[in-house]
């Protein structure tokens, strides 16, 4: 009889370690994917920021050309899937300014803008 106990005890470590080896599998597995895709989303996140020093330069330099390639990029840039509530804030204070009737005043009364 202990010879029977032994080997339903071995057999039964034997599942035990190789269910314990998948699951250890599985968890590395979605671990990884996990940290793959936030990884492409950090990479995404920082190119964004890049585009929107680009808009920035753009958008604040005096040629007409310039200002209405950076008004298209900013179209482009809130449509993106990586774009934040943060980043959604920003864009709708910066229409809420664009459209203020006080800093288009200020705006036009600049005598430090080129003409």
């Amino acid at each position: 009889m202990d010879g029977a106990w032994i080997g339903w005890a071995g057999v039964v470590v034997s599942v035990v370690s190789a269910c314990a080896a998948v699951g250890a599998t599985v968890v590395t597995l979605r671990e990884g994917r996990a940290m793959r895709r936030n990884t492409e989303f950090l990479a995404h996140r920082d190119q964004w920021w890049q585009r929107w020093a680009w808009i920035a330069d753009r958008a604040l330099c005096s040629d007409e050309d310039a200002n209405a390639a950076a008004s298209l990029m900013v179209h482009a840039l809130t449509t993106r899937r990586w774009v934040t509530e943060d980043d959604n804030w920003v864009l709708r204070e910066l229409e809420r300014r664009e459209t203020d009737p006080a800093t288009q005043r200020r705006r036009d009364d600049d005598d430090l803008r080129p003409e």
